[in-house]
């Protein structure tokens, strides 16, 4: 970092995304939108630039700030995979919804599910909520129909109200079913529970997907040294975070010095999901890829998750599968999502449930400069690193670890 006053503050950000097939329109948008939003509200202009494509994996735009503390400049580079999860996307949701039947079993199998109702429950009703739709569905046509058919053989007055009854409650789940649908999006859980089972198996199973890793990592790497940035964060959202801790590995895999104290590179994830591939019991090609992170105890990673977010792990190691993890590294932080939205903001996303899981690339209600509140617009936009603004916030434990 220079200690020219007029100097800007460069940053570097690569964006990985979560199982989204909307892809950089939609990042871009929400970007232009949240700067737009914080800068209304803080009274300090942070601007999001126009969109530009830079190649088949990179589309960019620039994000420059105002601040009490100085300007900033950011290079934002959104890395793509949306192809991908194209290819992958089922359209047909009964389809998501039967193949999950088969994707939860795994998740128990393979020791998943238990492990994270020990760990953070609430995602694990949406592991099962897609399997327990198909279930649901089937018994809401296969009750009424016994029902009916109970209506005319059983016999009496208790038989014909035993058969009222499996009507009433093969009719009732399917009206639970289609009032919650929108709530919670389980066919969305359901088709990244089938694309997470499907990678975590073989890379071979995701064709295209290891050598786009490769190249995200060359990108890095190529990205900082042409820019020589005071900041360079991946940051991985969602499922994202799965393909960003694995850019990072290989990212330091090749470069070492970039892993040490003083680098500029930093690994941010945020609503974490990756424990969905490092809670598997059996060891896979996804433990080896973190096992790198063993060698560098003094690089940067920081992971925000929020109790609230029921579709994140909240506050979870997945380096502790290693003999010997690092002792500060993942530095988990808990995103306080009460403490940064307002109260109607909280009560709209507690009831549309998906929302929350997007709270962490949204614009701060209530906005502090000088904290170590999280802020997504001072993150990829602001005029600090990230180590500096929560280095000294403690290791946050497992929020719903029993024991």
């Amino acid at each position: 970092m220079s200690d020219d006053p007029t100097r800007p503050f460069r940053r570097q950000v690569f964006f990985i995304s979560g199982y989204d097939p909307r892809g950089v329109l939609f990042l871009h948008k929400s970007c232009v939108t949240e700067t737009e939003k914080w800068s209304a509200a803080s009274g300090y202009p942070v601007k999001t630039g126009a969109r530009k494509n830079i190649s088949k994996l990179v589309r960019r735009w620039p994000i420059t700030s105002d601040l009490p503390s100085g300007r900033g400049e950011t290079t934002f580079d959104f890395l793509q995979w949306d192809d991908i999860i194209r290819e992958h996307w089922e359209k047909r949701n009964w389809l998501v919804y039967l193949q999950n039947l088969g994707v939860f079993w795994r998740l128990m199998v393979d020791g998943v599910f238990f492990r994270t109702i020990r760990e953070s429950w609430p995602i694990a009703i949406v592991m099962a909520a897609p399997a327990s739709v198909a279930l649901i569905h089937g018994l809401g046509f296969l009750l009424p129909l016994v029902g009916l058919l109970g209506l005319y053989f059983f016999p009496g007055i208790i038989g014909k109200a035993m058969a009222v009854l499996l009507i009433a409650l093969g009719a009732s789940g399917l009206w639970w079913i289609r009032r919650n649908m929108d709530r919670y999006k389980p066919e969305w859980n359901g088709r990244i529970g089938i694309f997470a089972n499907k990678m975590i198996v073989s890379r071979d199973h995701v064709p295209g997907l290891d050598e786009r890793l490769n190249q995200m990592a060359d990108h890095v790497i190529a990205a900082i040294e042409e820019g020589n940035p005071d900041e360079a964060l991946i940051i991985g959202h969602s499922y994202g975070t799965s393909l960003a801790t694995i850019v990072a590995a290989r990212v330091l895999e090749r470069r070492p010095d970039l892993g040490s104290k003083d680098s500029p590179l930093a690994l941010v994830t945020l609503g974490q999901t990756q424990a969905l591939s490092s809670f598997r019991k059996r060891p896979n090609w996804y433990h080896e890829e973190l096992s790198r992170f063993a060698r560098f105890p003094d690089f940067t990673w920081l992971d925000f998750s929020s109790p609230p977010d029921g579709a994140c792990f909240a506050m979870i190691n997945v380096l502790d599968f290693l003999p010997k993890p690092p002792k500060a590294m993942p530095r988990h932080l808990n995103a306080q999502f009460h403490r940064i939205f307002t109260e109607s903001h909280m009560n709209e996303a507690r009831y549309a449930r998906m929302l929350m899981h997007f709270f962490y690339l949204q614009a701060n209600d209530n906005i502090e400069l000088d904290s170590d509140l999280y802020d997504f617009v001072l993150l990829i936009g602001g005029t600090e690193r990230a180590r500096d603004r929560y280095g000294k916030r403690p290791n946050a434990k497992p929020f719903f670890r029993k024991g």
